[in-house]
């Protein structure tokens, strides 16, 4: 069954689709093409090959990256990291080794990211150092531009998290260790992400995909053993890892942002 569910990849899953959200309108000439995070699901893994698969939780996982469009469909997946590989390096290796098959966007397009990557080449991540999630846009003081613009940055980059969390709420063996060996455990997720489009494509009033859609939707919590409990406020909230995702920006990549910045509070304010 597993094989047969990967077989009709192509046809139901990780292919990049039009951005059709309402939340784009007026944007959608900025050249978005969707947003990348990265996340885990539980290993379980030889003792002799454990150490690297241990997080911050102190459990083996697999980091796994992914990117979706706006319809929360996935558009790629690579499974296999392990857990305590930074999602960055994940990203570079995906991007850089044509044996991943990454889907790189045309030129002058671009997906989102958070403040962990790097902003540059056709990734665009928020402002550090300033307010960036939802529930931020109230606070006093700031830079109002860059707030607008991480405001509506992550309005965006949120489809990724509510794919995630529709996706491991459907499939619960995403959240359990299981007995399969190593090289099948990173076929699972992938099996799951086809039946996730699947669903989406042909399953009109299914309802995980219907509370999702709702502006008011709270990302469900998913038991990620690694994840749980780590809701960041602010665009630097990542640390150490976002002083290195700094230092690696594009300047031009950097001009491109401050000018979407500009055109997004020139757009507010007409």
């Amino acid at each position: 069954m597993l094989q047969f569910v990967l077989s009709i990849q192509q046809s139901s899953a990780i292919q990049r689709t039009p951005c059709t959200t309402s939340a784009l309108t007026g944007h959608e000439r900025m050249g978005c093409v969707g947003a990348i995070d990265g996340t885990h699901v539980a290993a379980n893994v030889p003792k002799h090959l454990a150490t690297p698969y241990f997080g911050r939780k102190k459990v083996t996982t697999q980091n796994i990256l992914a990117a979706c469009d706006f319809d929360m469909k996935f558009t790629y997946m690579m499974t296999g990291w392990e857990g305590s590989v930074h999602d960055a390096r994940v990203l570079r290796a995906a991007t850089n080794d044509p044996v991943y098959k990454f889907p790189h966007p045309p030129p002058r397009k671009y997906f989102l990211v958070d403040a962990g990557y790097a902003n540059r080449d056709c990734f665009l991540s928020p402002y550090r150092k300033t307010n960036y999630h939802l529930t931020d846009r109230r606070r006093q003081g700031g830079d109002k531009k860059k707030e607008l613009f991480n405001y509506r940055h992550a309005s965006l980059r949120n489809a990724i998290e509510r794919t995630f969390g529709i996706w491991k709420n459907r499939f619960p063996i995403l959240k359990m260790i299981t007995n399969f060996p190593l090289e099948k455990q990173c076929m699972i997720p992938i099996a799951c992400a086809v039946v996730h489009n699947f669903i989406k494509m042909h399953a009109e009033d299914d309802e995980l995909f219907r509370e999702a859609m709702n502006d008011d939707y709270d990302v469900p919590a998913t038991d990620d053993p690694e994840e749980v409990g780590e809701t960041s406020t602010r665009a630097d909230d990542a640390g150490e890892s976002s002083t290195r995702a700094e230092n690696l920006d594009d300047f031009e990549m950097g001009q491109f942002r401050d000018g979407l910045k500009d055109a997004i509070w020139h757009d507010s304010n007409r």
